[in-house]
């Protein structure tokens, strides 16, 4: 067996994966921030994440790592505090991350997010809230989250962000900071429009009641 915590497994997965189609082969485990951000780093478009993600999980096929899936804390105070108020910020957290190997069954990443959730009502029971962006760039409307029952928020305005020479993008705020042009251009990195996002959010609990008592309490739609 190939054991991704101390094989760089992502640079041959693809050739050597036989996909078996299977949905019951599958296994979601949690995983090591370092073991995500390798992943998505090679496979996802924006080849970058967040530098602390928490938690981490992984969908194997039998013995080999096919998907990701990373929650982190958004780097806006101000969308945190957005959803239930300034008091109960910390409730809130990002679905970050995601991406899964083609050659999947048919709603593979609906039934993938949905035993994340139940994993993070386990690792991190305070989270009420999920918050997620589909990026319209990339021609991505949110169609796996409307299948995950998340409910739709409207959109993000216009950003520019930026992009390094190993073509990973960066997002202007940087450590709580706003990155200017000239301090971009000495990095190296080169301005880039992107288009607006969908915003999508999730009530999480772990009875109906509770998400329903949650809803009920302390959502402000934005």
């Amino acid at each position: 067996m190939v054991n991704v915590e101390q094989t760089n497994i992502f640079d041959y997965v693809e050739d050597v994966w036989k996909p078996s189609y299977d949905i019951k082969n599958y296994k979601v485990k949690r995983i090591n921030c370092e073991t995500a951000k390798e992943y998505i780093c090679k496979n996802h478009y924006s080849h970058g994440c967040h530098n602390a993600p928490y938690p981490c999980y992984a969908l194997y096929d039998n013995e080999y790592m096919i998907g990701c899936l990373m929650f982190a804390t958004p780097c806006s105070e101000n969308v945190r505090a957005s959803i239930f108020g300034e008091e109960y910020k910390d409730n809130v957290i990002e679905l970050h991350r995601l991406h899964i190997l083609d050659l999947t069954p048919r709603n593979t990443e609906s039934w993938f997010i949905s035993k994340c959730v139940k994993l993070l009502l386990e690792d991190r029971p305070q989270t009420w809230a999920i918050i997620s962006f589909s990026d319209t760039t990339e021609g991505h409307v949110g169609t796996i989250y409307k299948a995950s029952n998340f409910m739709f928020l409207g959109t993000t305005s216009k950003a520019t962000f930026f992009m390094d020479e190993d073509g990973r993008l960066h997002h202007p705020r940087q450590c709580g900071v706003n990155i200017t042009l000239e301090e971009a251009e000495q990095k190296g990195w080169k301005p880039v429009k992107r288009e607006s996002k969908n915003r999508y959010l999730l009530i999480i609990g772990k009875t109906k009641k509770e998400k329903k008592r949650t809803f009920k309490k302390f959502f402000r739609k934005v």
